[in-house]
């Protein structure tokens, strides 16, 4: 097993419960991704828990088998065209699971008069593929498993739209909720290499975005505001969709509630005074606040020991030093 730290830096959090502050959001954000099936923006500035915050609700998802979760981060790969993308998405869907039974399965077909017929899950499944509704279920079923398989050569990689709309005709068909996490939304405007190929893929998640069933939620992270409000200006694809989700500060109280054990946990003690010095300095900032933690951490060198004003104010140096400290 790997081991949990007790002051995490380096990436987003996981598990949901080392993060300090953050559960009443985390909440929230399930109960309008989830329960209320809306699209939604997360856009804060970086290394303040967006990420995180989105991986505990698509863990919640998997966890609690309330559908298929699915994310995607455009900045790693990286991701700058609609077909890595699409590629992307397809792995995601795989490892997710997301496919329908067989052509006996019950929930897919009805009888009547003899008959096997489609179900309506599966007239709905098939129509979102674009497949005449008379065809069975197994050509249903494998048309969304094709969409969804890893890339042949021969055949050649499916269109982002394609995928998008299998994901969509599994949901149909299974009758199951699917959340997507795409993580640094602002990338479509700053790093995608074609503006072309930037405003198709703005154009397919905002179709997905718009069908009325909600069986496919989007749910985006951004940190770079400028670019973001790029993305969501009047006459972009975009403009009109998905509902804004505010990352509120973590409140004193919490950081003084969660930062003792924490400490405690590597045999440190802190006081009152020592969380209301890191504070001062981090300005409450969870990845400052986290990286004077850590550099505690470092300087005490596993001895067990009462923590010092001095100690700290040399943490806190060391982690000023660090490039990520004015981000």
């Amino acid at each position: 097993m790997r081991p949990i730290r007790a002051f995490p830096v380096q990436k987003p959090i996981r598990p949901e419960h080392r993060q300090v502050g953050r559960r009443p959001a985390i909440d929230a954000l399930y109960r309008q991704v989830v329960e209320k099936r809306q699209d939604t923006l997360l856009l804060a500035p970086r290394r303040v828990g967006k990420t995180s915050m989105a991986w505990a609700v698509l863990d919640r998802i998997r966890d609690n088998d309330a559908g298929w979760a699915l994310e995607v981060d455009l900045s790693r790969g990286p991701i700058t065209t609609s077909a890595t993308l699409a590629d992307r998405l397809a792995e995601q869907a795989r490892a997710a699971r997301v496919h329908v039974e067989g052509a006996d399965s019950k929930a897919w077909l009805r009888r009547g008069r003899g008959l096997l017929k489609l179900s309506p899950a599966l007239k709905a499944a098939g129509a979102a593929l674009g497949i005449d509704e008379a065809v069975d279920a197994a050509t249903i079923g494998a048309a969304i498993d094709q969409a969804l398989a890893p890339v042949d050569d021969e055949v050649g990689a499916p269109e982002l739209r394609e995928v998008l709309l299998a994901i969509h005709a599994a949901t149909l068909a299974a009758d199951r909720q699917a959340t997507i996490f795409v993580d640094e939304i602002q990338r479509l405007i700053t790093h995608w290499t074609d503006p072309t190929d930037s405003e198709y893929v703005q154009g397919i998640l905002a179709e997905i975005m718009e069908l009325a069933d909600g069986n496919v939620v989007v749910l985006v992270a951004g940190s770079d505001g400028q670019a973001v409000g790029e993305l969501m200006a009047v006459g972009r694809p975009l403009h009109h969709d998905g509902m804004t989700f505010a990352v509120p500060e973590i409140r004193a109280d919490d950081w003084h509630a969660e930062l003792p054990p924490r400490f405690a946990e590597i045999g440190l003690t802190v006081t009152r005074e020592n969380i209301e010095q890191i504070l001062d300095a981090s300005g409450g900032h969870p990845q400052r606040t986290m990286r004077v933690c850590a550099h505690v951490e470092q300087l005490a060198d596993g001895d067990v020991f009462e923590v010092s004003d001095v100690l700290i104010e040399q943490a806190i140096e060391t982690a000023k030093g660090h490039p990520s400290w004015s981000d």
